[in-house]
């Protein structure tokens, strides 16, 4: 009997066990109702460039040098060497807002803790890798904007930075709607370079669309509009945008025509200029009669 209720489920790495997960998952998010905090009621800290983790015992410390009422404060989260403290009202998170920034010595150093506006994580997350030097937080914003559906579409970039502060070849990419472009191709070559990119959620599964790295909520095809147009001017160079209209290159060449060295060269062409066939019809001498003169 055992045997037999085993062989009737199906394989954990089946495309059915993860459509059913994927289920269960929608289930579970209609069940088990959150009401999300807002966002005045917490204080967001980001990990110092000059400390390599920002672990548990750190925020000890640094919740010691701070003065409050222990009670106020409902827990925090550890988000990407971030933690985001969640308080019970908006005044005691803006009180312990109003202490920072504070120092806090760990092992033989000393590091500066600040606070920062806080970044939401959910959504898809790709992870950017093989960015070439130098790529700015800008180019990266850049490119997730071109990668996603709909510039709106990205949530989050920020280029990883190491221990030292100095930006790496690695980046984050958040997406409120999966791109349909890193669906098709993991890599790209940008100026010359591979930038590979890989979803973080790799245990994730739509059913919709069948695809990894994201569930049904964030599916590409819950977006109605299709890809976005890439247009072509006349010299073969992509964008986004639609080139010029043809009227504004008329205006163009007739600003051209009408530069005081066209003038000058039109009115010196010999179809302008004065000659015999140009004279005018009062000053030409009468036609000469064929017959003969009585």
């Amino acid at each position: 009997m055992e045997r037999e209720k085993a062989s009737a489920l199906p394989s954990p790495a089946s495309k059915a066990a993860k459509a059913y997960f994927a289920n269960l998952c929608s289930l579970l998010g209609h069940v088990i109702n959150l009401e999300l905090p807002k966002p005045e009621f917490q204080v967001y800290i980001p990990r110092p460039a000059s400390i390599s983790s920002f672990n548990d015992s750190t925020l000890e410390s640094v919740l010691d040098l701070l003065r409050f009422n222990e009670d106020d404060l409902e827990g925090y989260e550890h988000r990407y060497g971030r933690k985001l403290l969640t308080f019970t009202s908006e005044a005691a998170a803006t009180n312990v807002a109003k202490q920072f920034p504070v120092d806090v010595v760990v092992g033989k150093k000393t590091h500066r803790f600040h606070t920062a506006p806080p970044v939401t994580f959910s959504g898809v997350r790709v992870r950017v890798m093989g960015l070439p030097r130098p790529f700015s937080n800008d180019n990266l914003r850049l490119l997730g904007q071109s990668l996603a559906l709909s510039p709106t579409h990205l949530i989050h970039s920020e280029v990883l930075r190491s221990r030292r502060g100095k930006a790496t070849d690695k980046g984050l990419l958040i997406f409120s709607v999966c791109p349909f472009s890193l669906l098709v191709s993991k890599t790209a070559t940008i100026a010359g370079c591979d930038i590979q990119f890989q979803f973080q959620s790799r245990d994730a599964h739509c059913h919709l669309c069948e695809h990894s790295g994201h569930s049904s909520e964030h599916c590409y095809q819950s977006y109605e509009q299709g890809l976005p147009t890439i247009y072509f001017d006349k010299d073969g160079v992509p964008s986004f945008s639609p080139p010029t209209d043809k009227a504004v290159d008329r205006e163009k060449e007739k600003e051209k025509d009408d530069t005081p060295k066209a003038q000058n060269s039109n009115s010196s062409s010999p179809k302008d200029s004065p000659g015999p066939a140009s004279t005018p019809a009062a000053t030409r001498a009468p036609p000469k009669g064929r017959g003969k003169t009585k």
